[in-house]
């Protein structure tokens, strides 16, 4: 089976069972013996703002009778036709919210149609629909999350790999030792710690590096009162693209050496055209360098090559940002986005290091004793190669997996870090549905949990033949 035929499968099968999400986290949310209408209200309440709301809500039907579970199912999911075309799909904008009785709860918009529509329901808690609630979270989590995975993961596998290469060593003491650590310290103390360490005029930076007030933000992800780019942004020729470019004539003269066999020889050109190659790679890297550290060195108007709306990731929009506030650069707010993150992403990346070292030490070591390594080495091959090419590479493949299953957990650390450090993602937003009865903000974040885990689990099969030849698609 081709690749993109096993991707376009896997992603059909993603249908079935997001149905089966809704449903059981749907059932099981509205089995909780409470009133989300009545915990929105409140006590005072008038009778009749409190039947409308349940009524929009489709909690109730015109006539004060509550609905059945799988009516209510129904009318989130699209499923019911509203305004009576025969058509359950795309129903128009009935405007159920409005109301001449002059209350505030009434200021809502309840829109018509569902899931399948579009519409992720209204949220009681945040006074609006839950796709805009979504687009100003889910960026915040994934933005941390994915840098845990790309700090922590690295960390975790070579730290994993001097274990198993120093075994019994006082090397592989050391790391086991802050494996051990890593997992067991909770995120809430790690986090807690680096704040008042690095954070705050109580800790180490400003004694030893002459700051004030800690190294690192320790709330939020911007400076209070800054005017970040969130609107929009443009992807140009300007310094990131010129850096962009550069760093592509490199690697395709890096590439160059790589596919004649000359990249050895980068450190001792002999050749005319090896020196070309070295002299092209260096002069383009150091070009790039020079226009992404010091934007005001290349002075030009960016040529627009398609504009976009902001994703909400601040890393991402800083370097495409148009257009840019006065007295700043794009580097300069890449960096200061970076500073809101580093805290965040440092305490869900330990957990995840520590949980891959001993992983990746146990898994290495085992695949040390198979014959092939032996075979390797009688060949006559050097020690590197041997551990490089043929140990760490067959001891990634239970690790792939590994790593599948821990960004699940990183998603659900999330919820105290984003606490702790103040920032607006779906850990905090499910915190304050859950407490409030929002039943249509959990579900959403539910559902996109859900799809996140489900991709992942499709980049970890895809990922299995990549790493393991043996493995085919099917």
């Amino acid at each position: 089976m081709q690749l993109w035929e096993y991707i376009v499968r896997r992603l059909f099968l993603l249908i079935p069972v997001m149905i089966g999400v809704s449903i059981l986290t749907f059932g099981i949310s509205h089995l909780v013996p409470a009133d989300p209408a009545r915990a929105f209200c409140g006590l005072k309440c008038p009778e009749e703002t409190l039947e409308q709301i349940k009524l929009n809500l489709h909690f109730t039907d015109e006539y004060g009778n509550e609905e059945p579970v799988w009516n209510q199912y129904s009318w989130y999911m699209g499923l019911t036709d509203e305004d009576g075309d025969g058509n359950p799909f795309f129903d128009a904008d009935t405007n159920l919210g409005s109301s001449d009785q002059g209350s505030s709860f009434f200021g809502m918009d309840f829109d018509s149609g569902g899931l399948l529509d579009g519409n992720w329901g209204y949220s009681l808690a945040y006074k609006k629909p839950v796709v805009e609630v979504l687009e100003q979270a889910v960026p915040v989590t994934l933005e941390m999350s994915f840098g845990a995975i790309l700090f922590g993961a690295p960390l975790g596998i070579f730290l994993g790999i001097l274990s198993a290469v120093y075994q019994d060593r006082w090397l592989d003491h050391v790391t086991r030792f802050i494996a051990i650590a890593f997992v067991s310290l909770p995120i809430f103390w790690l986090a807690l710690m680096f704040q008042w360490l690095l954070a705050t005029q109580f800790g180490i930076c400003d004694p030893l590096f002459g700051t004030e007030g800690g190294c690192f933000p320790q709330f939020g992800r911007k400076p209070p009162g800054s005017d970040f780019p969130t609107e929009n942004g443009v992807i140009d020729l300007g310094n990131v693209g010129l850096s962009a470019m550069f760093l592509l004539f490199a690697s395709v003269a890096a590439f160059d050496m790589k596919v004649d066999g000359r990249l050895s020889k980068i450190k001792g050109p002999e050749t005319i055209r090896d020196k070309i190659a070295v002299f092209t790679i260096a002069v383009c890297v150091l070009l790039s360098a020079l226009l992404l550290l010091y934007p005001p060195w290349s002075s030009m108007e960016p040529i627009v090559i398609s504009e976009y709306e902001a994703t909400g990731l601040y890393t991402l929009d800083s370097l495409i940002a148009n257009p840019v506030p006065e007295d700043k650069t794009r580097i300069g707010l890449f960096v200061q986005s970076l500073k809101f993150l580093t805290l965040p992403i440092v305490c869900l990346s330990l957990a995840t290091a520590g949980g891959l070292l001993r992983y990746m030490r146990s898994s290495l070591l085992e695949v040390m004793n198979e014959d092939y390594i032996r075979t390797a080495r009688a060949k006559g091959l050097d020690e590197r190669t041997v551990i490089f090419k043929h140990g760490v590479r067959n001891a990634l493949i239970p690790i792939v997996t590994i790593l599948g299953f821990m960004l699940g957990g990183i998603l659900g650390g999330a919820v105290l870090t984003e606490t702790i450090f103040s920032l607006p993602g779906m850990g905090m937003a499910a915190v304050r549905a859950i407490i409030l009865l929002d039943f249509s903000v959990i579900m959403g974040i539910t559902i996109i949990t859900s799809v996140i885990f489900l991709i992942s689990n499709l980049v970890v099969d895809i990922a299995y033949a990549w790493i393991d030849p043996r493995v085919r698609l099917g």
